[in-house]
């Protein structure tokens, strides 16, 4: 009889607890979800930024200074700064995944480019660790707008 009243009152307070539990199920929707994405696309724009700063001074005390592919390390890097500024300006207008994915797209295409060159060239240890980190960060953007993992 015991276990008859606890089974039952087990069975009436399983809604309750099941609800209070945290869903992990699928991505964030509604404002979650435009909170999350406006945190990816903040902490790739800050870190694409730092990494540009820090390019152009290794660059400066490299053997590339004062040469062509300096220059042209230089313009890819403002161009991902660049890109980077039209996904915040797109997202930031419409707060629309699917209208700033292009935007994103273009951001990601730039990041390759400079990956590759990041991969010829080694460079200073501090500006490969913060590629390494800004690569994160273009996955990380490329995952909230469900676009396919980034094949560096």
């Amino acid at each position: 009889m015991k276990k008859c009243v606890w089974l039952a009152i087990a069975v009436a307070l399983l809604p309750r607890i099941l609800s209070a539990q945290p869903r992990r199920e699928g991505p964030p929707q509604g404002s979650e979800r435009i909170g999350n994405i406006s945190r990816v696309i903040a902490d790739c724009e800050g870190r694409t930024n730092e990494f540009k700063r820090s390019l152009r001074m290794a660059l400066d005390r490299s053997s590339l200074n004062n040469t062509s592919r300096e220059d042209e390390l230089n313009r890819d890097a403002s161009r991902l700064e660049q890109a980077m500024n039209r996904v915040r300006e797109s997202w930031n207008l419409e707060h629309n995944p699917s209208r700033t994915r292009r935007s994103v797209g273009d951001a990601i295409a730039v990041g390759q480019s400079i990956n590759r060159t990041m991969i010829r060239r080694r460079l200073d240890p501090d500006v490969q660790r913060q590629w390494d980190i800004v690569r994160g960060e273009l996955n990380r953007m490329a995952e909230a707008f469900e676009l396919p993992r980034i094949r560096w």
